[in-house]
């Protein structure tokens, strides 16, 4: 095997005179890439078999180690060249695991150097603990090298060299947005990190301002094509978020539009408090029967009901809360008036019922 190695070594040399992407090189890559793959996976079979046989065990372990070289060269050297949707052999990804966990804590203490919170770390960094923390899934070539370039950036970026910016914050979004780090939580994040910073402002022309400050930084980030993303043949993260904005947008502007002028008559209402409504809407939406994008549609259709103009961004906020959080005397008083629905439905199919009876 050791020959085989310096033979397949020299091979290799002869083919790195050959610029990346040429397909003579890309083809005898792979060819060995996934020669490797397979030969550390039966080894590791054998190996397993071998353990209580000390003398037997060690063969194995040497010719493991040979082959874990080869991978490593490849990878070092023919990284552009190797197939990303080949899954890693169980060997060499305990091998990335065990030189990960050191870059990955030291990234993680420059992070909350820089003042950035615990949560949104533990968010970012995610990706790489279910790796360490879960031994028994595979994972791609691709995510293995996406998590290094992951962790190396984040090691830049915390560097002492590299950490003098004046908001490290929106610096580390454009590392991650560049990145197309498009995990869905890393979404939800963003998008209630914006409203948090939206319903600061009572007035719709300063969410205004929050929404388009957020479009132009998110349009100056070019994502970096080296990068394929976090989660492979997913939306990528910087479109997600401009969609999203670009729905806040046009629903505010519907909201800041003037109403039309109708008739008195032409307008109904209800008796139903603000509370009391948004515990009705939550229960019409979990069973279904109302099927809309967001609260704050929900809210704009009934604000007429309740003679609220759609702009007021104060009853706006409570309908958020009350739907989120109905007190028991909201429960109550909708359950009242609920029976009396209910009792006189009942009434109703009484008087079909008799009627049909006849």
């Amino acid at each position: 095997m050791q020959t085989e190695k310096n033979r397949l070594t020299a091979l290799l040399l002869r083919l790195s005179d050959l610029p990346a992407g040429n397909p003579r090189r890309t083809a005898a890559v792979r060819y060995w890439q996934r020669s490797v793959v397979r030969l550390l996976d039966v080894l590791r079979g054998y190996a397993d078999a071998s353990r209580a046989d000390k003398a037997v065990a060690v063969h194995y372990e040497a010719a493991t180690q040979l082959l874990l070289d080869i991978m490593t060269g490849l990878e070092q050297h023919f990284r552009d060249d190797l197939s990303p949707e080949l899954l890693l052999p169980q060997t060499y990804a305990r091998l990335a695991r065990s030189l990960f966990l050191q870059r990955l804590l030291k990234s993680d203490r420059g992070m909350s150097l820089l003042g950035l919170e615990a949560p949104f770390r533990r968010l970012v960094l995610e990706p790489v603990w279910d790796f360490l923390e879960r031994p028994e899934e595979s994972i791609t070539f691709g995510e293995l090298f996406y998590l290094r370039d992951l962790v190396t950036k984040l090691l830049i970026f915390t560097h002492p060299a590299h950490a003098g910016s004046d908001n490290p914050g929106v610096d580390i979004h454009h590392l991650l947005v560049s990145l197309n780090f498009n995990a869905a939580g890393y979404f939800l994040y963003c998008v209630e990190a914006v409203r948090r910073e939206m319903y600061r402002y009572s007035s719709l022309r300063e969410r205004m301002k929050v929404l388009a400050w957020c479009t132009r930084e998110l349009r100056r980030i070019t994502p970096d094509r080296r990068y394929r993303s976090l989660r492979p043949g997913g939306f990528p993260i910087r479109d997600q978020l401009l969609v999203w904005l670009e729905e806040e947008r046009i629903f505010i502007r519907h909201l800041m539009a003037p109403a039309r002028e109708r008739p008195e008559d032409a307008s109904w209402s209800t008796r139903l408090t603000v509370p009391q409504a948004a515990l009705m809407a939550r229960v019409y939406l979990e069973e279904g029967l109302i099927k809309t994008a967001s609260l704050q549609q929900v809210f704009s259709s009934l604000a007429d009901m309740l003679h609220l103009r759609k702009a007021d961004a104060v009853a706006e906020d409570i309908f958020r809360f009350k739907y989120q959080n109905p007190s028991l005397s909201t429960v109550t008083a909708c359950k009242q008036w609920i029976g009396r629905v209910l009792d006189r439905l009942n009434d109703y199919e009484k008087q079909l019922r008799t009627g049909a009876d006849i």
